[in-house]
């Protein structure tokens, strides 16, 4: 069965990056540029992973990563950000985040990580 990756970042070049690189591994791979298409998306089947950007239209990501939650408990989200700050590893600490990734990210990196939370 093949696994079920959901990206949501509003800068189409990441979505599309991302997508491409995860398809390549196998993985099954969903894009949304907003909290509100994620959550449209996750209405309809859900996911084995999230990769979601900090800062997102409609909603930020730590939100959309407590609605994941809501929805399935189980769900790990990765959050990815350009902002790298003490602050932000006390936000990525929060209960509904797996792991965290620092923007401009190394996509090595990210498969380690994504394999980590589900493989494929």
């Amino acid at each position: 069965m093949t696994r079920r990756i959901l990206v949501v970042d509003d800068e189409p070049s990441i979505r599309n990056l991302l997508k491409q690189v995860l398809q390549e591994e196998g993985y099954r791979v969903e894009a949304a540029g907003s909290a509100l298409e994620a959550l449209d998306k996750l209405a309809d089947e859900s996911v084995d992973l999230a990769i979601v950007d900090l800062l997102l239209p409609g909603a930020n990501g730590l939100e959309l990563a407590e609605a994941i939650r809501m929805l399935d408990p189980g769900t790990p989200v990765v959050l990815i950000t350009a902002y790298g700050s003490m602050a932000f590893e006390s936000i990525a600490s929060h209960p509904a985040i797996a792991h965290y990734v620092h923007k401009p990210f190394d996509l090595d990196r990210l498969l380690k990580v994504v394999r980590s939370r589900v493989s494929a």
